[in-house]
Formats: structure tokens, sequence, C-alpha cells
């Protein structure tokens, strides 16, 4: 199966692969001349913001009482309980008001700083714990920093197990990209092949089931990975425990190796391809370098 009906960009329209449509804030041609003024000034903010205020690799916050920690000039820790305490766009902010979303959880805090900074993750989280705004606050911010547009197509790919997690994902994803001028699609099965080839190309973000995105990778004509940021891939225990390792691993090899990779499980068992910062948030939560691991 595929995509459902017409997405209005990340924020608008039904489920399912959208026509391409930007959405964002409109108005007169001198008010989106100042916008993107302001968008290239605040980029270049927060992009200094973003490797000012970078925690040391290997390190948690959940592991110190300090409300910040400082070694030899560079932050360690950082200071942030809040989303708006953290180096991240307007535009995202407003999302996540409209989700009435403040507080970070745990693994929100533990991730977002290190995945900003395009470090790659290997989280361990279990459900409910908040790890859907901690890869999709960081994959937003990448393509916004990265000014990204219709002619870069696929910039953020999401891969869940099942088409009920995806639906969710592309839900929350819809509320809180609902100012970012970018458009995404949801690619679960059960529509027309053929109507979704014709949709898929353009968009910016995916979230996906492996079997069909794997199916478009090989066989749609326009659809390109080459350009992709970032991937995702959640509750990587049940993708593997569902029987998809060897899908994921045809997809994988068909992504470009210079990518961002946040990976999420509700177990420690699943290995990246590199050398992610590791963070479990469960009854304790513990971050660590590959060679080391601190635990509470």
């Amino acid at each position: 199966g595929g995509g459902g009906g017409g997405a209005r960009g990340v924020g608008g329209g039904g489920r399912g692969c959208g026509p391409g449509v930007r959405g964002g804030v409109g108005g007169p041609p001198g008010e989106e001349a100042m916008g993107r003024s302001k968008d290239g000034d605040e980029i270049d903010e927060l992009s200094a913001r973003v490797i000012a205020e970078a925690p040391e690799a290997g390190t948690n916050p959940l592991l110190t009482d300090e409300p910040e920690v400082e070694a030899d000039g560079k932050v360690r820790f950082t200071r942030a309980r809040r989303f708006a305490e953290l180096p991240i766009s307007r535009r995202t902010l407003a999302g996540l008001a409209k989700g009435k979303w403040e507080k970070m959880t745990d693994v929100q805090r533990a991730t977002i700083p290190h995945a900003l900074a395009g470090r790659d993750i290997l989280g361990a989280a279990r459900t409910g714990s908040g790890k859907t705004l901690a890869f999709l606050v960081p994959l937003l911010e990448l393509l916004w920093r990265n000014r990204w547009g219709p002619l870069d197509r696929l910039g953020g790919l999401i891969i869940s197990p099942t088409r009920e997690l995806a639906l969710q994902i592309f839900d929350v994803l819809r509320k809180l990209g609902h100012r970012h001028e970018l458009s995404a699609g949801l690619v679960i099965g059960g529509k027309d092949q053929h109507e979704e080839a014709l949709r898929i190309a353009p968009m910016n973000i995916l979230v996906a089931t492996p079997g069909r995105l794997l199916h478009h990778i090989d066989q749609t004509p326009g659809f390109e990975v080459s350009n992709l940021k970032i991937l995702v891939l959640d509750e990587a225990d049940r993708l593997l425990d569902l029987g998809f390792k060897q899908t994921i691993l045809a997809i994988i090899n068909e992504l470009p190796k210079k990518r961002q990779t946040l990976l999420f499980s509700a177990t420690q068992t699943c290995a990246s391809r590199r050398h992610p910062k590791r963070v479990s948030c469960g009854a304790s939560c513990y971050e660590s370098a590959p060679s080391s691991r601190a635990s509470h």
C-alpha cells in the first residue's frame, strides 16, 4: 500500500504523501522578504549557538544535579530544562507551543543537545518517554538550518515498524512542523502504488514502514535519496523482531554515507554502523561514549 491524500506541507493536509505544496506563513512580497531576512539572521545566530552550547561528547545531564558543568571553558552538561532554552528556531518553538510541549522529558534532555550538534544517537527509551520529539526536533532544525527547499527533495527519513506508530509520528510531525515550509509524506501501505509514486518524489520528509519504502527506492522514477541529511530508525528492536533486518540493510545501502543517524530502541541490543552516543532512559538513565559507560 501507500500514502493517503494530499498533505499541505508539514503542518497541514491529510495523512499520506502530499503533492509537495509548501506550507508556512504567507503574506505580501515585502513581508516574505523580511521573513527570509529574519530567517537568515536567526539561522546564523542559532548555528553559532549550537556549536557553542554543544555538550561534551559522552556526557549526560541526567547524571548531575548541577544546573551546568563546564570544563576548560566547554559546556559539559546543558542547563536547559525547557525547549525554549535550546538553540532552536522560532518556527519549531511555535510548533512546540501549539502542542503544549514546554518541559523536556529525560530522553529529550539527554539526546536533543547532542543531536542538534550533529552527533549520531543510539537511544534506549520505552514507549511514552517522549522519544518522538527527541528525534523530530533535531530533524526539523537540521533541515531548517540547511535552508532545505523543494528542489532538495528528501532530507529527513523516519522508518517505523508499524503503520500505527508511523501514523502517530506523522501526527506529531504535522503539529510540531506547522510553521516550517517543508513538505512531508506518510508511506505505510494500503493505497494505490501508482498514485503514491506520483506524489512521493518532491517530499522533504517521509515517515515510512520498510517494505513500501524499499519498493519506491527500487522502482519509483524520480524518487531520490542521495541528498538525505538525517535518518531515524524508531523502535529498531521491533524492526528486527518483525523480520525487517534485510529490508532495512537494503534501504541503508542506498542512502548516502555522510548523514546523521538517530536510532531509538526499547532495549540496548541494537548496534549502529558508526559510534553513536548511547542514551538509556527507563528506570535509570545513562549516556556513554563508545569506550565507557556511566549509570545510576
